[in-house]
């Protein structure tokens, strides 16, 4: 029986998008502009659409319950980045590899394998750099794409991604790129955008661009307190969350100085607050990760799944990615409506959020602060980033 191998021209070729939810973050600052302060279409378009669930479209968005509150927030990030390099290209979207079925296996429920010989683009590994470091992250339960290439082997084409060593790949800026990009790294491509507004413009660095803005969220020393995120395009790896106090520089020297851990159960929540929820244990990293010892959270949705009776999921990417892992919901496919309790996607799901608790220092003194949260992918060499206000009391 002939390998089945997907064609080149169905591959998904865009860049991951997520941005945090809650606590409200700078990078939203266009949310009041349309389209974002309008209605959000149906279906949802990729750009330059980052939308978020909230109760509060019960009525104007039903069924879905979507908002454009969060703006262009998940057109904020650092794109070609690789650990251990020095800076980020501005370009390097990261490997495309492509898989088949092993021979003889039916392609509902076939175990996957590289095609032999196919072209790569920005591959077959995307190092970036010329001294790169290994990566840390190889068990397979910590890894999101790829699960069953053995960590460093020719086959294992993420090895060099922002994930697999958390926090050692650079950022262009802690708050993020508007478009991902600098001035002078080329036309990025791969959904590596953004729509000029009156607040910001493409290449503008969120740590210097984005103005203070009120959260209106306040936190008490010592408390375990809720943070979300949302996905808009899924590239697998993990997210960590930082504090820096506001009257310091906002970059990495100042967040990696206090990384915050995650406490308790997370849950995936659907609709907003009013919402849907279903807790369930994530999973961490606490080795090979920078700053030391800093406690990072494996991204729960899989882009590549089976269901319980093992055969591939509806809109599964096991084509482009390998292997994945099992999602923490009953699978119900694919949802790029948004109108469903779906945990498995390259597209959203746009209605859900991850929710996490992270845990507030007890000895932290009161102030001004400003909450950064940053997802390293692995199927790309992206990094997100959001920041927010907030203020802390003892």
């Amino acid at each position: 029986m002939a390998s089945f191998v997907v064609a080149a021209s169905c591959v998904s070729l865009v860049l991951g998008h997520g941005a945090i939810t809650f606590p409200p973050s700078r990078n939203a600052i266009d949310s009041n502009e349309l389209p974002w302060g309008g209605s959000v279409p149906y279906p949802v378009p990729f750009e330059p659409w980052c939308p978020m669930p909230s109760a509060s479209a019960a009525k104007s968005d039903p069924g879905r319950n979507l908002t454009g509150a969060n703006g262009q927030s998940c057109f904020w990030f650092s794109n070609g980045c690789a650990i251990g390099c020095d800076q980020c290209d501005g370009s390097t979207r990261g490997p495309i590899p492509q898989f088949r079925c092993k021979e003889g296996q039916p392609k509902e429920s076939c175990d996957v394998e590289p095609v032999p010989n196919a072209t790569i683009p920005f591959g077959p590994k995307a190092p970036v750099c010329s001294n790169p470091l290994n990566a840390t992250i190889c068990d397979p339960k910590l890894r999101t794409v790829n699960t069953g290439a053995e960590c460093g082997s020719p086959e294992d084409y993420f090895f060099y991604s922002p994930w697999r060593r958390p926090g050692s790949a650079p950022v262009l800026d802690s708050c993020g790129i508007a478009g991902g990009r600098v001035p002078g790294q080329g036309a990025g491509g791969y959904g590596a955008s953004y729509q000029n507004t009156t607040h910001s413009k493409l290449g503008d660095r969120g740590s210097v661009t984005l103005p203070y803005m009120p959260s209106g969220v306040t936190w008490k020393s010592g408390d375990a307190v809720e943070v979300a995120w949302t996905l808009q395009a899924n590239h697998g790896g993990g997210y960590s969350y930082r504090l820096c106090p506001l009257n310091e520089t906002l970059n990495e020297e100042c967040f990696k100085k206090m990384p915050l851990d995650f406490v308790g159960q997370s849950a995936l929540r659907w609709g907003g607050k009013e919402g849907y929820t279903l807790k369930f244990n994530a999973t961490y990293a606490t080795e090979g990760t920078e700053p030391a010892g800093s406690m990072w959270a494996k991204n729960p949705v899989p882009r590549a799944w089976k269901t319980k009776d093992g055969t591939w999921g509806q809109g599964s990417n096991q084509f482009q990615t390998g292997e994945g892992f099992d999602p923490v919901c009953v699978d119900k496919g694919e949802d790029k409506q948004g109108n469903q309790y779906s945990c498995t996607s390259e597209w959203g799901p746009y209605n859900m959020e991850i929710v996490d608790m992270v845990q507030i220092p007890a000895d932290l003194p009161a102030g001004s602060y400003v909450l950064g949260f940053r997802w390293d992918c692995e199927e790309s060499n992206q990094i997100w980033q959001s920041c927010s206000d907030i203020n802390i009391v003892n």
